[in-house]
């Protein structure tokens, strides 16, 4: 598709969207489908929650596990910090893991980085530090030149794809979204051709957002809704 063509589509789509009767309602569910996702306050959690994504499980079992950590080895004088949160996963037993050693290795090696990270910018907490990671100009720089996995953080570890990367990104608060295919489908329904590559849709969906002038994992959350319903009762833009 030329370019400035899917420029005229994506903002076609973006018309689509906000003209819908009940866009109110589906924005107020998005937002609020990202406010769970987005909800955890400690960086080591989220990072726990990315890796074990990569068993395959469904959200809800994954972040079931999560919660059930977080209760497990809560304590008012020690936070879960990364460093806190390291150390017990070294002599804490696999059923953390589900069972997975790989996964163990994974969520150590994801940790020891962004500790690294941490330790570069000793005045911000780790929340801030995984949050402008996610945002940054240089991660993102690496997701559109399609280099992924050489990203200096977590890209480098070798374990996490495109859509486990964004899953990441998006948890950990960045202003962009999953490429699913719930995704490509909600484009498709818009109007938009259909595409199999993770990176077109993931660019498409954020000019979507950028149009619509809202946050990237909030017009995901829409689309993702779209697919699931088959939605087709978008308005006819004027002159369309």
């Amino acid at each position: 598709m030329h370019m400035v063509e899917l420029a005229d589509k994506t903002a076609e789509a973006a018309w689509k969207i906000r003209n819908l009767e009940d866009f109110d309602a589906r924005l107020e569910r998005a937002a609020r489908r990202v406010d769970e996702l987005t909800g955890r306050p400690e960086a080591a959690l989220v990072i726990y929650e990315a890796a074990l994504m990569k068993s395959g499980r469904p959200r809800e079992e994954v972040a079931g596990l999560v919660d059930r950590f977080r209760e497990t080895f809560e304590d008012e004088e020690e936070p879960l910090t990364i460093p806190r949160v390291s150390a017990l996963m070294k002599v804490e037993g696999d059923e953390w893991f589900f069972g997975d050693r790989e996964l163990r290795v994974l969520t150590g090696q994801l940790l020891g980085q962004f500790q690294h990270r941490v330790a570069q910018y000793n005045y911000l907490d780790e929340r801030t530090v995984l949050r402008r990671w996610a945002d940054s100009y240089d991660t993102r720089l690496f997701i559109r030149r399609r280099i992924l996995d050489t990203e200096p953080v977590v890209g480098v570890t070798g374990a996490f794809d495109l859509e486990l990367m964004q899953y990441l990104r998006v948890i950990a608060g960045g202003d962009t979204l999953v490429p699913t295919e719930g995704v490509a489908r909600g484009l498709e329904l818009l109007g938009l051709e259909r595409t199999s590559d993770g990176y077109e849709t993931l660019a498409r969906a954020e000019r979507v957002a950028l149009h619509l002038e809202l946050p990237a994992p909030v017009v995901g959350e829409m689309l993702e809704e779209f697919a699931r319903e088959g939605f087709t009762g978008f308005p006819a833009p004027p002159g369309g």
